[in-house]
C-alpha cells in the first residue's frame, strides 16, 4: 500500500522595516556581524523560543540580506531545527545604524518535548549500538530501530510531522521517521542530510548519509511498509545511490551532496529481513528465496526457507 504525505507548509518570513526616532526595545544580544547574528538567532531557535528580539548594529540597508544569509545558513547546517519551525515573523526597527530585530516564531514542537527527544534519544543508542561498531553497523542500527518500531499514520494526538510523536506514539509520517533519524545520526556524530523532495508526486523526506567519505540515500518510511511484521525488516531504500532512488523520488540534486557509491547494492533485494550477531537473514525480493549475508564482508550465500526460519527462532 502506497503511503502518502500530508503537504505542509515549512516557513513563512515576512519583514516589516519600520524607521522611528523612539527608543528600541530592550533585548538580551546585540549583534554586529552576521555570524553573530546567525549564532544568536540559531541560539534562540535550538531553546525553542517562540518571541525573542536582537538588537543590531550595523549598516541596516544590508540587513535583508543579512538576516536572510542567516537563516540560509541554519536552514543548510542546523536543519533538525530548522525543520521543526512551522513560520517565521519577522518585524524591524532602526534609528541611523542600530535596531532591533524582533522574531516571533511557531514550531511543530516545543521545549519540553524536545528535550524529552534528546532524554530518549540518549537511552536508545547505548542499547541498540554495538560496542566497537562501524559507521554502517550505527547506521544500520538506528535504521532498523526506526522501522521495527514505527508505524505510518497521520492519525496522531500530536504532531504527525515530529520526533516526538513517533517515540512516544509510535506514529508519525514521512517528517517524524527522517527528523528521527537525524537527530539520531548528529547524537552518533554521523553527518548527514535532511532530503526534502518528492515520491509518486507528493512531497516527502528522507536523508542522505555519510559513510567513509561517500553519501547515499536512506528512506526509513518507504522501507516500513504498510502491514510489516513487527520483527522484520526490508532494505530497498536503504544507502541508495542517485541514480538508484531517483527511480521512485525526485529533489533538487544541486542542494544536496551527490550519491554515487554502489557499495551496498546488495542490500537493495533484502525484505523479510532479520538480524542475527554479524549476519542479515533475509527473503530476496526478486526470486523469493532466502539468503544470509555476512555484515562485515557483505558475501551472501543461499540458504533454505527451513534455515531462515530456525535461525530466526534460534
Amino acid at each position: 500500500m502506497q503511503k502518502l504525505f500530508t503537504s505542509f507548509l515549512i516557513v513563512v518570513l515576512l519583514f516589516s522595516m519600520l524607521p522611528t526616532t523612539g527608543s528600541a526595545p530592550t533585548s538580551a544580544n546585540s549583534v554586529s556581524t552576521e555570524k553573530t547574528l546567525t549564532n544568536d538567532i540559531f541560539q534562540q531557535l535550538s531553546n525553542f523560543n517562540t518571541d525573542f528580539i536582537l538588537t543590531y548594529e550595523g549598516d541596516f540597508s544590508k540587513i535583508k540580506t543579512v538576516v536572510q544569509n542567516a537563516l540560509n545558513h541554519i536552514q543548510k547546517n542546523e536543519q533538525y531545527v530548522y525543520e521543526n519551525i512551522s513560520k517565521w515573523q519577522l518585524a524591524m526597527t532602526y534609528t541611523g545604524t542600530s535596531g532591533t530585530l524582533t522574531f516571533k516564531i511557531i514550531y511543530l514542537t516545543d521545549k519540553k518535548k524536545e528535550d524529552h527527544v534528546t532524554a530518549e534519544v540518549k537511552k536508545i543508542l547505548p542499547k541498540i549500538i554495538k560496542k566497537n561498531a562501524t559507521q554502517i553497523d550505527k547506521i544500520k542500527a538506528v535504521h532498523d530501530y526506526i522501522v521495527l518500531n514505527s508505524s505510518y499514520s497521520s492519525k496522531t494526538k500530536n504532531s504527525q510531522y515530529i520526533t516526538y510523536t513517533l517515540l512516544t506514539e509510535k506514529k508519525g509520517v514521512c517528517q517524524a521517521y527522517a527528523l528521527l533519524m537525524l537527530k539520531m545520526f548528529e547524537e552518533l556524530k554521523i553527518e548527514a542530510k535532511y532530503v526534502k523532495g518528492y515520491s509518486n508526486n507528493e512531497r516527502h523526506a528522507w536523508i542522505l548519509a555519510k559513510v567513509d567519505k561517500e553519501w547515499y540515500h536512506i528512506d526509513p518510511t518507504w522501507n516500513d511498509p504498510i502491514g510489516n511484521k513487527a520483527d522484520e525488516v526490508r532494505y530497498k531504500y536503504f544507502m541508495l545511490t542517485d541514480k538508484q532512488i531517483a527511480a521512485t523520488h525526485s529533489w533538487v540534486k544541486a542542494e544536496y551532496p551527490v550519491a554515487k557509491s554502489e557499495k551496498y547494492k546488495s542490500f537493495h533485494i533484502a525484505t523479510q529481513a532479520f538480524t542475527k550477531k554479524n549476519e542479515l537473514f533475509y527473503m530476496n525480493e526478486k526470486d523469493k528465496k532466502y539468503y544470509q549475508m555476512n555484515l562485515k564482508t557483505l558475501k551472501v550465500k543461499s540458504i533454505t526457507a527451513k534455515q531462515y526460519q530456525q535461525s530466526k527462532k534460534a
